[in-house]
């Protein structure tokens, strides 16, 4: 009988896999004559398996697919078949469940884009065996010492340029002014007094950024702004590279209610400055910077120190819940914790979240496709809320085996974690 079990047990989890690998498979191919490696980019690497077979040749890869944030992932096949019974999309099911047997945490949060790669150039096995076949796999670039430095920059400029707006709105030495006329029926001529108030511009982001529409994305902005009743709480952010258009959004926020202080106090983290991903320990990364809400120059100061001595960003974990603890100790009144968090990154140390006892409000940013549910996780775990650029989610309980949605993204609670789901069911 508990042969049975364990079996029944294996099955279904073969079949969940094999679920969700259907949407991948049944994606429509793109067609070339022939992938060239000498052309991968420096954030590319390839996971290589012969013609025809799911074997990983390179598995040694492994190590950079677990630290590194994927944002695409292509199946490359030779569109050439030795026998006309050949079942393309069986063999790309099954290279897929090798890498998730490679790399399971590849597979719990797809963020990553996926393409299937259709080779045209071979028409024989001798030649199709010199062809590559397998995986190129995209990370999220990785900022430079030099980067970053431009990203602080970016910050304080921006934050210069705000207070600059601000002093002129009250200055109140007389402006300059155009008088225009114009005629109206029902009136007669009327003379418009137009006055003329200079601004300061503000700066541009930086052009080098790995997806510039992010500075568009008001995600942060509109999460404080739809819950005005948050107070006496910690602004926990991550500011490594990837991050720096939210915490822009951060310090807009800040400098619109700089007279209300209902922060109060600042938490930004960088995962470890810049220790190697070795020697990182969940609970003892470090790169964690901590202010009192005395002004917004503090804040900006503490902000960008945290960054320019940061390594990037790029990796796939970051120190979030050393961070929130951290930002407790200094200021244990505090009622919640909010944490501006990347949606692409999880936690180096998730499995600490009962060490938390406050709620924590997580603005989760960069949700394009779905949310990390490590952080709907730690939101249910503290009796906290998920707020993503248009939700708010305050309640996170629901029933052993119930599915439900947020923003149009199916979501599972089992065995006491949520699961994102990909497949019809």
């Amino acid at each position: 009988m508990r042969l049975f079990y364990l079996l029944l047990i294996l099955f279904c989890v073969e079949f969940s896999n094999a679920q969700n690998f259907n949407s991948l498979v049944n994606t429509t191919p793109t067609s070339t004559s022939e992938i060239d490696l000498t052309t991968l980019k420096e954030n590319q690497l390839y996971i290589s398996m012969p013609f025809a077979k799911k074997l990983v040749l390179n598995p040694e890869q492994k190590n950079q697919l677990q630290e590194r944030v994927t944002i695409k992932l292509e199946l490359v096949y030779t569109k050439y078949r030795t026998v006309e019974s050949f079942d393309q999309k069986n063999l790309n099911r099954n290279r897929l469940k090798e890498l998730n047997h490679l790399v399971p945490s590849l597979f719990e949060n797809r963020f990553w884009e996926f393409e299937l790669v259709s080779q045209t150039s071979g028409n024989s096995r001798e030649e199709c065996n010199k062809m590559f076949h397998g995986f190129l796999v995209t990370f999220r670039p990785n900022s430079s010492k030099i980067m970053l430095d431009f990203e602080a920059d970016y910050l304080n400029n921006l934050v210069t340029s705000m207070l600059k707006n601000d002093s002129i709105e009250n200055d109140t030495t007389p402006k300059k002014y155009d008088i225009k006329t114009h005629y109206d029926q029902a009136i007669g001529y009327i003379h418009d007094t137009i006055w003329y108030l200079d601004t300061v511009k503000p700066p541009s982001p930086p052009d080098f950024f790995y997806l510039q529409s992010l500075y568009n994305d008001t995600t942060v902005l509109s999460a404080f702004y739809r819950n005005k009743n948050w107070n006496n709480f910690i602004v926990v952010t991550d500011v490594t590279g990837s991050m720096s258009p939210y915490s822009a959004q951060v310090f807009a926020w800040l400098k619109k209610q700089a007279d209300n202080k209902t922060a109060k106090y600042f938490v930004f983290f960088n995962d470890g400055d810049e220790k190697p991903s070795n020697k990182k320990k969940p609970l003892e990364t470090k790169g964690i910077y901590i202010t009192k809400n005395k002004n917004i120059d503090a804040v900006i100061n503490t902000a960008t120190k945290c960054m320019r001595n940061g390594s990037g960003g790029g990796e796939g974990l970051e120190n979030d819940i050393e961070a929130i603890i951290d930002g407790i100790k200094q200021y244990p009144e505090a009622n919640e914790v909010i944490l501006v968090a990347d949606n692409m990154e999880s936690m180096r140390d998730y499995k600490y979240i009962d060490r938390i006892k406050k709620p924590v409000r997580i603005i989760i940013c960069g949700t394009s496709k779905r949310i990390n549910v490590q952080y709907l996780d730690i939101a249910r775990q503290t009796k906290g809320s998920v707020h993503t650029s248009v939700s708010d989610i305050t309640s996170l309980n629901y029933k052993e085996g119930e599915y439900f949605f947020i923003d149009e993204r199916e979501y599972l609670y089992q065995k006491g974690k949520f699961h994102s789901i990909y497949e019809k069911h």
